[in-house]
């Protein structure tokens, strides 16, 4: 077998080294042109160069198939080590990755116990402050209901004080425009006041009149003198001299106008103040009228009396009853 494939085969011995390195097959055509000469191209196919040309050309497409095959190896073995180190390194990718995942979830866990812990003191706290609130307005609601109460207590209280000081002034009268120490000039404040309401009364005053006291308020004013208070043993003295007083215009004393009217607590005062401009349309209109106690307002009307028990209910019905009074 061996001498059967050798049988095409041809040796040259002598021949220099790397001469036909470049191109083998043109190496031999030249060489054997030169040594047989023309008759070597003469009959070209049956010539020893294309012999070794088609052997040459088989052996080329054997290494260009084995080259192909060795090529196809290479890449496969090169495509298996790459995907041998990629599988290697996704691997330890991957392992680091779920290492990475499992520790994120391990602090996520953390974070979410915390969460926990902070949302359970902040449901306390919200408890606290729930309880809290709930306490303070029962407190805000017992001390409404309490400072109602109170309120109503010291109502009732400032009621019947008012009632207690208005009886304890029912006695008394107060003289207003007295000039400041003109009682020093008699004996004693009571003996002043007897000559007093004795000049201005005249010979209706009853000298049995008792006088309880008498006295100045206690407010210094640089303005005005200060009111001249006179309190009667009873009542119905009282009565008897307003009554006689009350017929009289103008009252003068040693050239002072005096005033002379019942002796009223602050506030009955200031709400029969009220009433001052009503009355002067009333005077000016020459319509009879006399302010009741406690701070009512009586109108006569054509022989009807009309009685108002405040100063807004008074104009409401003085427009209705006179309407170019105002």
């Amino acid at each position: 077998l061996e001498d059967g494939c050798r049988r095409n085969n041809m040796r040259i011995n002598g021949l220099p080294e790397n001469h036909e390195s470049l191109n083998p097959v043109k190496f031999i055509a030249e060489l054997f042109s030169k040594i047989i000469g023309e008759d070597f191209k003469s009959d070209p196919e049956s010539s020893l160069l294309h012999m070794w040309m088609e052997y040459y050309k088989n052996d080329l497409k054997k290494a260009t198939i084995e080259l192909k095959n060795e090529l196809k190896k290479d890449n496969k073995d090169k495509e298996t080590r790459l995907f041998k180190r990629f599988d290697v390194n996704f691997k330890g990718m991957l392992e680091k990755l779920v290492e990475h995942i499992e520790e994120t979830k391990s602090k996520l866990k953390m974070l979410a116990d915390q969460i926990n812990d902070v949302t359970d003191q902040l449901e306390d706290v919200k408890q606290g402050l729930a309880d809290r609130v709930e306490t303070a307005e029962q407190l805000a609601s017992n001390a409404d209901e309490k400072a109602t109460a109170a309120y109503s207590e010291c109502k009732k209280l400032g009621d019947r004080l008012a009632v207690l000081e208005e009886g304890c002034r029912r006695n008394n009268i107060r003289i207003e425009g007295i000039p400041e120490k003109r009682e020093s000039s008699s004996s004693s404040p009571v003996k002043f006041a007897v000559e007093l309401l004795s000049k201005i009364i005249g010979d209706d005053f009853k000298l049995d009149i008792e006088i309880a006291t008498a006295y100045r308020t206690n407010r210094p004013s640089t303005f005005k003198p200060r009111s001249f208070i006179v309190r009667f043993e009873r009542l119905r003295c009282k009565l008897d001299v307003m009554a006689l007083l009350r017929h009289k215009q103008e009252i003068i004393f040693e050239n002072n106008l005096i005033h002379i009217f019942p002796d009223f607590s602050p506030s009955t005062a200031a709400k029969r103040t009220a009433y001052i401009d009503i009355k002067k349309l009333l005077r000016k209109a020459d319509i009879k009228y006399s302010l009741l106690y406690p701070i009512k307002l009586k109108v006569e009307v054509q022989d009807q009396y009309y009685i108002f028990l405040s100063k807004e209910e008074t104009e409401k019905e003085l427009k209705k009853l006179f309407p170019t009074l105002f």
